[in-house]
């Protein structure tokens, strides 16, 4: 055992080979292997406050390979380390290390599981490391940690500077065969979830490749795959598949038919914080718990969730214990302050409208200092800063919030989002032309004719009439008048009829 200055083994070495390899079913793990690998992860928090980073990662991979399904305490601290490593100038891993050392399609499933783990670590830019990690968390049946890292996995793929179906496809097969394996041991949750991520990322690649119409009909195939995941799971008797504590399957059942009435949701609570409490180490009741006290929106349960959160955080120093606990502060505000708003436009008095406006610019200052540190801890998640960016914009920063749009435009479920408000914050700014050309490029590559398509032509054709071309205005107001009537509450015909005269 290690709790002395011996250096953990290199590639994970044989205390990481101990625990069981999957084979006919997803893997298991022990408590002792739990309490044995969280001795691992704790050394390597100690490392890394040392700012001995490599050491660190060492530790962690050896902690995984004894509990390779630790997702809280072991992949997403050691996805916070990746990042820290990076900030504090570490460096990429040589070839040697990556070709000799650190294979991932090797024979060892785990092993190439936790090789592409350290790849990631070591270099959160290495394609092949995030590939090896979702394809040997497939293949090894590791469902919590393949939950978690699909989403990240696919951020890597729009990434690229040109698309990669061969990558894109390698990630969907992966996830569809986990999810096969999964529905076929009645796990109708994993299997949905995983057809979900799956979906979605053949979704991003139409995007991004919007002339394939192969595509187009296995995006049509999966969906309907993944109707017939999702109607398994919804006609599971009140989840019981999903469950396995008997007592929590009553409780459930008893909950949804009172609908959840007072006394019936403090019991299913009180069941689900009394499993918890049996097994404290279990992240499987913590998250449960956590989960149903989200589910409730009533700030004296999610008191207790956030209370729990900032403890845990303390204790840890995991920045996402702290950024779930920010998820239920900012829902609890949000809550307060449309009521407030609600309250003040029903009522017509001026001083309530007045506290409302001040309601509002309190919690954006306060969604903006939070999403500030998200982005600095995890400066590559676009959606990040996607929100970021959308904040600035709302508090009217808009020279701040451009450079955060311009980054997050590298995201296709955002881009054409992301570029709207680039254009209107040009405009705002004064800045017309480039305005004009911003919305244009959003317009001219968006194929949908919904929404955001006319929100796209309404700001290009304000921008043409504000730079004083009076004419390429009317031709785009008119396309959006020819849409939607009234749209903009007839903004768009006054406009048009006002060009007319001029």
């Amino acid at each position: 055992m290690f709790f002395g200055s011996k250096k953990p083994p290199a590639n994970g070495g044989d205390e990481a080979n101990s625990a069981p390899q999957p084979s006919s079913g997803p893997p298991t793990f022990t408590e002792k292997d739990k309490a044995t690998a969280k001795l691992w992860f704790k050394k390597a928090a100690e490392s890394r406050d040392k700012h001995m980073y490599d050491y660190a990662v060492e530790s962690m991979i050896t902690g995984l390979g004894i509990w390779p399904e630790a997702v809280s305490e072991g992949h997403m601290p050691l996805r916070a380390l990746a990042l820290q490593r990076v900030q504090a100038g570490g460096k990429k891993p040589g070839m040697m290390d990556l070709t000799m050392k650190r294979g991932v399609n090797g024979k060892d499933i785990k092993q190439n599981f936790l090789n592409s783990a350290w790849r990631v670590a070591m270099d959160p830019t290495d394609n092949t490391g995030w590939d090896g990690y979702v394809k040997n968390a497939a293949k090894g049946r590791y469902f919590d940690t393949l939950k978690w890292l699909a989403p990240l996995a696919a951020e890597t793929l729009v990434r690229d500077k040109k698309p990669n179906p061969s990558r894109f496809k390698a990630f969907r097969e992966a996830l569809i065969e986990a999810a096969d394996y999964a529905a076929e041991h009645k796990d109708n949750a994993t299997s949905t979830k995983l057809l979900e991520y799956a979906v979605e990322s053949l979704e991003n690649l139409i995007t991004l490749m919007p002339g394939d119409d192969a595509l187009r009909d296995e995006q049509r195939n999966l969906a309907g795959k993944l109707a017939i995941s999702k109607g398994k799971y919804e006609q599971a008797d009140t989840f019981r598949d999903s469950l396995q504590d008997a007592a929590g399957q009553r409780t459930l059942h008893d909950t949804e038919r009172a609908k959840q009435g007072e006394s019936s949701l403090d019991a299913m609570l009180a069941a689900l914080r009394k499993a918890w409490e049996a097994e404290p180490n279990s992240a499987a009741h913590y998250n449960r718990y956590l989960d149903a006290l989200e589910r409730t929106e009533q700030a004296r349960y999610e008191n207790i969730g956030i209370e729990m959160l900032d403890k845990l955080y303390a204790e840890t120093n995991q920045y996402s214990h702290k950024f779930r606990a920010d998820k239920l502060r900012l829902a609890q505000r949000r809550r307060a302050v449309r009521e407030m708003v609600s309250q003040a436009k029903a009522s017509n008095d001026e001083s309530a409208k007045q506290q409302a406006r001040l309601a509002v610019m309190e919690h954006n200052q306060f969604e903006l200092e939070i999403y500030r540190e998200r982005v600095e801890r995890y400066p590559t998640e676009l959606a990040l800063r996607y929100r970021l960016g959308e904040i600035l914009f709302e508090m009217k920063e808009y020279h701040e919030a451009i450079p955060h749009l311009q980054e997050a435009q590298a995201e296709p479920r955002s881009r054409h989002k992301a570029l709207l408000l680039i254009g209107r914050a040009f405009h705002e700014t004064g800045a017309y032309d480039q305005a004009i050309d911003v919305l244009k490029e959003a317009l001219d590559t968006y194929d949908m004719q919904d929404d955001l398509a006319k929100k796209l032509m309404y700001h290009l054709g304000i921008a043409h009439q504000a730079a004083g071309q009076k004419d390429h205005a009317k031709t785009v107001l008119g396309r959006l008048q020819r849409m939607d009537y009234n749209y903009a509450n007839g903004d768009v015909r006054k406009r048009m009829e006002e060009l007319g005269k001029e």
